[in-house]
């Protein structure tokens, strides 16, 4: 391959948060949601959402609902912006396979 995927955040080099970007794209999510959707561990979540977190990818809002505490995520713009430039090579490097 003639061109390599590089300059791209490391943010997209696990597949767990690969997932969670793309499931926020779409909308805000509790934990619980994003949890299920990843389909990980507590401790997985928490390293994870942490380095999104430290990234400026995502934020958390942190609210009561029913007397219960509930935390939801949401993408930031940088965390879209980064996702979208994401996509875009990948489809650069999918269409130059194409011409090959």
């Amino acid at each position: 391959m003639k061109n390599k995927i590089i300059n791209y955040s490391k943010v997209f080099e696990s597949i767990i948060r690969v997932q969670m970007i793309s499931s926020l794209y779409i909308s805000s999510l509790t934990y619980n949601e994003l949890k299920e959707v990843c389909n990980c561990s507590d401790g997985n979540m928490a390293t994870h959402t942490k380095k999104l977190l430290s990234e400026g990818f995502i934020l958390t809002n942190k609210a009561f609902v029913n007397n219960k505490p509930q935390t939801t995520y949401s993408l930031t713009e940088k965390g879209r912006e980064e996702f979208v430039n994401y996509i875009k090579l990948l489809n650069n490097v999918v269409n130059q396979e194409d011409k090959i």
